[in-house]
């Protein structure tokens, strides 16, 4: 069998992040092959980095009748590492109009937030073939360069707090060549078959046919999130010098010559106040509802719209968000 080692390239993700001794190194334990390969890696780079606090977290939301045997398992698991763990149920809000695995990626992020360092970073075994069907669901969902930027190798998480996804080259096939190869125990979820859910879908039946059609389809269509997140980070940096000049200390948005701007520039500059904001974008829209109605509004109108538990509205010459109790964090689309 070729080698199939995978720890140069999780060393160079952890050379990028610039720890610092004494930081925590916290691995998000779902129980596949690819977070138990995370694991592994971490456990060999303990070896050689021990100044560092290492911890692994399992959250169980029991959306699979065996979640109880594999919370049991990967509790004994790190037990026998000699890693930390917690090991936890996870109570995961659910109701009509509620996708299931978005609420519990959600209630599983805070809850790791909570448990981690001020100045943690959070390992995930998001891969290759995960960036890929996560640029196609936001392709097929009409996202913008932000959405088809998909997944950051090394992301802001909460406060001081980061989140690494050090095998984001690396294909599914090699993260089972290596955990064949390394002895790495996992649990293959039964769920993750299931066509229905959308992520599978793409999966199982979209993403082999473009492979098989083209060869290099994972690594061209990486590429090209890669370059879109590129794009939204200039763009970023460049509309938050147009939006301190329009933000006032109270969060307000002034509108003062608003009119005079183009419509892709009034566009990027509320995009760019909502996420300043930390509420979640509108669809497109809403946001050119929300645009239409300041732009009627030089002559009198009203200006309200409202999604979620958000709404803007404008008053005399500033928007300000009237509600914002319980709103989407916009810190990062995960996919």
């Amino acid at each position: 069998m070729a080698n199939v080692d995978l720890f140069p390239v999780y060393a160079q993700q952890m050379a990028a992040l610039q720890l610092q001794p004494g930081q925590q190194i916290v691995v998000a334990l779902g129980g596949g092959a690819d977070s138990q390969t995370v694991l592994d890696l971490t456990l060999r780079y303990r070896e050689q980095h021990p100044q560092y606090r290492y911890l692994a977290i399992h959250l169980d939301h029991y959306f699979h009748p065996d979640s109880p045997q594999w919370a049991a398992f990967l509790k004994a698991y790190c037990a026998r590492a000699n890693i930390d763990a917690i090991v936890e149920p996870l109570a995961v809000l659910q109701g009509p109009r509620m996708s299931k695995e978005e609420q519990g990626r959600e209630a599983r992020y805070q809850r790791m937030a909570e448990l981690m360092s001020d100045d943690a970073v959070l390992l995930l075994g998001q891969h290759q073939n995960d960036q890929v069907e996560t640029l196609l669901l936001q392709l097929k969902r009409g996202a913008g360069p932000k959405g088809l930027a998909a997944m950051a190798a090394i992301a802001d998480f909460q406060n001081a707090q980061r989140i690494c996804r050090p095998l984001l080259t690396v294909s599914k096939a090699q993260i089972y060549a290596y955990a064949q190869q390394f002895a790495v125990e996992w649990i293959e979820d039964t769920t993750n078959t299931d066509t229905r859910i959308e992520r599978n879908f793409m999966r199982h039946e979209v993403v082999p046919v473009l492979c098989e059609r083209w060869p290099q389809f994972l690594t061209t269509a990486s590429r090209s999130a890669a370059l879109c997140a590129e794009q939204s980070a200039l763009l970023d940096e460049l509309l938050a010098e147009r939006l301190a000049e329009r933000l006032e200390s109270d969060g307000r948005l002034r509108l003062t010559d608003w009119w005079q701007l183009s419509a892709q520039m009034q566009r990027g500059l509320l995009r760019a106040w909502l996420y300043h904001r930390q509420v979640k974008a509108p669809s497109f829209a809403l946001l050119n509802e929300l645009q239409t109605q300041i732009q009627r509004s030089q002559g009198g109108k009203q200006v309200r719209v409202s999604w979620g538990l958000v709404t803007v509205q404008r008053k005399q010459k500033w928007l300000e968000l009237v509600s914002i109790s319980g709103a989407n964090s916009a810190a990062e689309n995960t996919e």
